[in-house]
């Protein structure tokens, strides 16, 4: 859960704030400034640790997959080109009946 402060109400709550933060790990308190472009977000280090070891863990799990050799086939490369061509075939007629069918 995050909520919205000025940079004025969060300079005039910082203790209370930090209490708040420390208590509910996982909260997020959003400080806007007027002279700034971007909100601030104020958190606990160990969020930060925790968003960043996930960050980390999703881009190592995403480096893993590789489409190349993850399939085989007793198809030909002709025969798996002719068959992609006749199922792009049959969706393009496929949309085309579905685009006729909602002309009025």
């Amino acid at each position: 859960m995050s909520r919205k402060l000025s940079i004025s109400e969060a300079r005039a709550k910082l203790p209370e704030l930090a209490r708040r933060l420390v208590k509910s790990p996982g909260r997020v308190e959003i400080i806007t400034h007027r002279d700034l472009e971007e909100d601030i977000a104020m958190t606990t280090s160990g969020y930060i640790r925790y968003l960043e070891e996930s960050v980390r863990e999703l881009r190592g799990r995403a480096g893993e997959f590789k489409l190349a050799g993850s399939m085989t086939t007793t198809l030909s490369d002709d025969e798996i080109e002719r068959s992609l061509a006749d199922v792009r075939l049959d969706a393009s007629d496929l949309a085309e009946e579905k685009l006729r069918n909602l002309a009025p």
